[in-house]
Formats: structure tokens, sequence, C-alpha cells
């Protein structure tokens, strides 16, 4: 199970850029546009979904997980930098703010840490790493 993964995500949030967010008193007020990618449209779904992949890889290679040896270097690769750009994207495109993206980033991670989200991620895992090398990372 996830252990370490969201000192992982504060620390991927805190390097994000994001000068747009509202003031903390008003960003902390703010309820959560939606709980679930579920709810979001395919196309505005699949890089947060590709992120979240990727970070939980990246949790994994980090642990010597044995589950993340049969994939790239997330964190050389550029994992951690399409997580903070598609959070940022993610949190400009739908008025969340930081909590928001921690509290998704948990539930949405924590449905790929097992058996049918590990067969999950390597399936989409090939579309996901030509979605980040077209973000030119």
């Amino acid at each position: 199970m996830i252990t370490s993964l969201p000192l992982f995500l504060a620390l991927a949030l805190q390097s994000a850029p994001m000068d747009s967010q509202p003031p903390p008193d008003a960003a902390a007020a703010a309820p959560m546009p939606f709980t679930s990618l579920d709810e979001l449209p395919i196309e505005q779904a699949a890089a947060p979904r590709c992120a979240f992949a990727f970070a939980l890889v990246s949790h994994w290679q980090k642990a010597d997980d044995p589950r993340g040896a049969g994939f790239a270097d997330m964190e050389a690769e550029g994992g951690r930098e399409f997580f903070v750009r598609t959070m940022a994207g993610l949190m400009d495109a739908t008025g969340m703010n930081r909590d928001h993206v921690a509290t998704l980033t948990i539930t949405e991670v924590s449905k790929l840490d097992n058996p049918a989200g590990e067969q999950r991620i390597a399936a989409m895992m090939p579309a996901c790493l030509l979605l980040k090398q077209s973000a030119g990372l």
C-alpha cells in the first residue's frame, strides 16, 4: 500500500507554478469540483490518469518494490515533471486547489495500487509514455 506517496505528492505540488490560485483562505473553503476522474471528459482525464500512474510507479521504484522494475525510471524520464505540469493544468482547468489535487491523487492512486490496477497501468503505460513525450518530456 501507499506509505510515502503523500510526501512525494506534497513535494511535487510545492514545485508546481500555481500563480493563478486564489488566496489561501478562499482556496481552503472552496468545495472540491469533482471527486473522481470518471466525472471528467476522457480528453481532460487522460493526462491526469497517466500522471497518477507515473506517480505510483515512481513510488514503487523509490521503494525498490518489484512492481516498478519493468518500467522506465520515472524520476529520470520526466514522470515527476509531467505530474506537476498536469496537476497545474488540471487546477487551472477545473478551479481545483492543492488540497483538492492531493485528495484526488490519493483517491485515484489507491485505485491503482492493487493487482487490477497494476494490470491497468501496464496496459496504459505505452500511451502514457507517448503523451509524456508529446509534452516534451
